[in-house]
């Protein structure tokens, strides 16, 4: 070997270990960077054979654990989905209250029980005919707040339905671009490894709103599928999704009406039984929470409130009644089982006993409908009301609460079925945590360690200096030659 050739291997040793250790310094300056994955460099000894010798730079790779990443995706998919619904059915939950509790829907009917019973005893005062108004007042403001409250939660996740949308017809617009400049740019020779970094970064979040898969497409593109098959972005034509919110959600709002929309893609309505399709993100979990969960939800609620007004709107109980409404009203009217929808947000306490409307107080002792006043020392129609709460009766409607049972039972049944429901939820959602927070893990330790890296640092430290040392050494044999 000349001293031409040894030089020439000196200096493409140098260029190796200083690109080795810009590829170490990224990894080290990343490691906590969305969507990066660790660098190596590749290289490979040059052959003698074509006049040319010492290291040749093949080039920079990006290490990625397709596999690892594809299950990493789906289990945050299906932790994004379960999170929603969990959260959901907590704050319901926190809304109707836990029984025993103050402020709970079954604190509020114990008041109006314990009112009732304290009037019966002594219905000449009229301060426990006010506190029987109060009580039952009290217990209506609960079912109200129940009602209207699951309704701002169906349109709150409407809003993220279409916020979603949004957000995954940015992101696939924006992968759509990055698949048209890394195929642009590798075909040119340049790197685009920072690209394909954002690319990954971009449809880990889009993989939160729909679980995809992505196959390699010629030109280093990739294609998104939806986990159920379709179709999102074929190398650089991203799917265009659709969805309309509605506004202010009613009780009476569904699908089925058409008052509520449904999501399109590429022009075309999806189903209620095609959203599985797209299922296990945060997108399908909304609709979910919209068109099932609390719907579910508010005609257990109405069904409660409808048993609350038939109990005492019984002639039997209240016989000046004559058909009209008793202690509680369909705001007014009298509430009909095939009006039942909503009926949690409407009923009332009756105006008739309610001073602050023009009512009369002793109407609670001596009858809703009465127009004089009767015995100040009768509390027979408190003890009947009392008693119908605690009277064993089916339901109007039985296919939501069946058997026989008081307003307490099925009221209880109600905050039981919700705590259920909540308790699935979060031990469904503590899976998914736990396996989303396995694969993360193991998808960062396939990342960039530290340790290695500066172990491959001071390697490439010592290749520098022997490299250095080879140039010196040529260098000082050169001064001595010119110097003879």
């Amino acid at each position: 070997m000349n001293l031409t050739k040894a030089l020439s291997n000196a200096v493409t040793g140098l260029q190796a270990s200083g690109r080795g250790t810009e590829t170490v310094a990224s990894n080290l300056a990343n490691i906590m960077t969305p969507g990066y994955a660790r660098r190596e460099m590749s290289v490979s000894s040059q052959s003698w054979s074509g006049g040319v010798g010492g290291v040749q730079v093949n080039g920079v790779n990006r290490i990625v654990n397709d596999t690892l990443v594809a299950e990493n995706r789906s289990a945050g998919a299906a932790k994004a989905g379960a999170e929603i619904q969990a959260k959901f059915l907590a704050s319901m939950e926190q809304l109707v209250g836990v029984p025993g509790e103050a402020g709970s829907l079954g604190s509020a009917l114990g008041d109006f029980q314990t009112a009732l019973i304290s009037a019966a005893t002594r219905p000449d005062e009229d301060v426990r005919l006010a506190n029987v108004v109060s009580s039952a007042s009290t217990l209506v403001r609960r079912l109200n707040s129940i009602g209207d409250g699951i309704q701002a939660a169906r349109t709150a996740a409407d809003h993220q339905i279409a916020a979603d949308v949004a957000n995954l017809n940015t992101d696939l617009e924006r992968v759509a671009d990055l698949n048209r400049r890394i195929s642009s740019l590798s075909g040119s020779g340049v790197e685009t490894l920072s690209m394909e970094d954002e690319r990954q970064a971009i449809i880990d979040r889009i993989s939160t709103i729909v679980p995809v898969q992505q196959i390699e497409r010629p030109g280093n593109k990739l294609a998104l599928f939806a986990t159920g098959g379709t179709m999102l972005l074929d190398g650089s034509q991203p799917t265009r999704f659709e969805f309309t919110a509605a506004g202010k959600i009613s009780a009476d709002m569904t699908v089925e009406n058409g008052q509520l929309g449904l999501l399109s893609v590429n022009g075309q309505q999806v189903s209620p039984t095609r959203m599985a399709m797209l299922g296990g993100g945060s997108l399908t979990a909304s609709f979910r929470v919209r068109d099932e969960l609390a719907p579910q939800l508010q005609r257990e609620v109405d069904a409660i409130a409808l048993d609350l007004n038939d109990r005492l709107s019984s002639d039997q109980v209240d016989p000046t009644l004559q058909g009209k409404p008793g202690l509680f009203t369909d705001d007014g009217a009298l509430a009909l089982a095939a009006q039942m929808d909503g009926l949690a947000s409407r009923i009332r306490v009756n105006a008739a006993v309610d001073p602050t409307s023009g009512g009369d107080l002793w109407k609670v002792r001596d009858g809703l409908g009465a127009t004089d006043q009767g015995s100040v020392g009768d509390g027979s129609l408190l003890h009947r009301i009392s008693g119908a709460l605690t009277d064993a009766r089916p339901m109007a409607d039985t296919s939501i609460f069946s058997g026989l049972g008081g307003f307490d039972d099925f009221s209880g049944q109600f905050s039981s079925r919700l705590g259920s429901r909540r308790v699935s939820a979060d031990s469904d959602l503590a899976v998914r945590n736990a396996r989303a927070t396995t694969l993360s893990t193991r998808l960062m330790a396939e990342g960039v360690d530290s340790d290695v890296e500066m172990r491959r640092l001071l390697q490439y430290e010592h290749a520098y200096s022997a490299n250095a040392k080879v140039i010196q050494t040529i260098d000082d044999m050169l001064r001595t030659l010119l110097s003879i």
